[in-house]
């Protein structure tokens, strides 16, 4: 079993985020996760990134499924008004999938690698 674990990779002047999710999630572990990238994008922007501009890759790929209760915390990331312009998510798995799935809007893609995650996030 993978222990519940996230890390944060931020590039202000490449306006470029990484969140790399692992193992099974509880609500604390969530909460925790919400506001740490809460901060990180707060410090993303104070330091030039330009809200609208930039570019998420989530790499869900060691990380199993969603209970419904962190699904909807989750969903949060992706929200309309977060300061990405585009949000690659990588995932593993067919359940895995349609979760992802549920939670993503317009500007989210699907992979099962994060080559082709981020070569889609920067291409046009």
């Amino acid at each position: 079993m993978t222990p519940p674990t996230f890390h944060i990779e931020a590039d202000a002047p490449g306006e470029f985020l990484k969140l790399t999710l692992a193992g099974d999630w509880d609500s604390a572990v969530s909460a925790r996760f919400g506001a740490e990238v809460a901060v990180t994008l707060r410090q993303m922007l104070a330091a030039g990134t330009r809200h609208g501009y930039l570019r998420t890759l989530i790499d869900m790929k060691r990380k199993n499924v969603l209970p419904q209760t962190v699904v909807a915390d989750f969903a949060k990331m992706v929200r309309p008004d977060s300061p990405s312009k585009r949000i690659a998510l990588v995932f593993s798995g067919p359940l895995h999938r349609m979760q992802v799935k549920r939670i993503a809007d317009e500007r989210c893609a699907l992979f099962d690698n994060v080559e082709d995650a981020r070569a889609w996030l920067y291409a046009g």
